[in-house]
């Protein structure tokens, strides 16, 4: 979310427009009565929302549903992530575009380094929460990132999730000259270690793009 377009003066949905934690309790309900078995909450930044670990627990004591998941860019998670665990969370998946704290604030228009995320990565593990990290690739800007975080989280026990920069409509100045393929990324793993390091993946047999990922498994 751009600091220009989205600065001080942007007009956000007023708070009390926002949806309760009881009315999201209730279209849970609604979703588990049709079959959803699996629940995320994302944004924007889900940590944002005060007191989320209460949303988790009421989310939770939902029949039907089996698991919860939390997408978020990791700033706020350190100091989250045990109450949200506790609470009923299952999994999280944390944003993270590079270990280069250059590269990442600049990607991310963020005001913390890649350590803050780092650390919230380790807490979440610490509490018990399998972590998966997402990175979208973007020639030029990132690309040269993708190595140096492959080595880090192989054998970390956490799954590294490299994703084509992709098409969102206008908000994102997307071009394909920017689209690093997953194809790509594949054989640039594979030329440092074995092939099948990486692998892409077509979530219920979808098209591209293809997020290519690295197992965490330790060894």
């Amino acid at each position: 979310m751009p600091r220009e377009i989205f600065g001080r003066d942007f007009a956000f949905l007023p708070r009390q427009d926002l949806l309760t934690f009881e009315e999201l309790t209730r279209l849970g309900r609604v979703f588990a009565g049709l079959g959803v078995r699996k629940l995320r909450l994302t944004g924007g930044e889900p940590l944002l929302r005060r007191d989320l670990e209460r949303l988790v627990a009421m989310l939770a004591g939902i029949d039907g549903v089996e698991d919860i998941a939390v997408r978020t860019d990791g700033a706020l998670l350190a100091g989250k992530a045990r109450l949200l665990a506790d609470a009923g969370l299952r999994r999280v998946t944390v944003s993270l575009d590079s270990l280069d704290d250059a590269v990442f604030m600049a990607l991310n228009d963020a005001a913390f380094p890649v350590t803050g995320v780092l650390d919230a990565i380790a807490a979440a593990a610490g509490a018990g929460l399998p972590v998966k990290v997402n990175m979208v690739v973007k020639r030029g800007r990132n690309d040269q990132s993708v190595l140096p975080m492959a080595k880090h989280f192989r054998g970390s026990g956490h799954v590294l999730r490299l994703i084509e920069f992709m098409d969102v409509g206008t908000t994102n100045g997307w071009r394909l000259d920017d689209v690093v393929a997953a194809a790509e990324i594949i054989a640039l793993i594979g030329g440092r270690w074995a092939p099948g390091a990486a692998r892409a993946q077509l979530p219920g047999g979808g098209r591209m793009p293809v997020p290519v990922s690295v197992p965490g498994r330790r060894r």
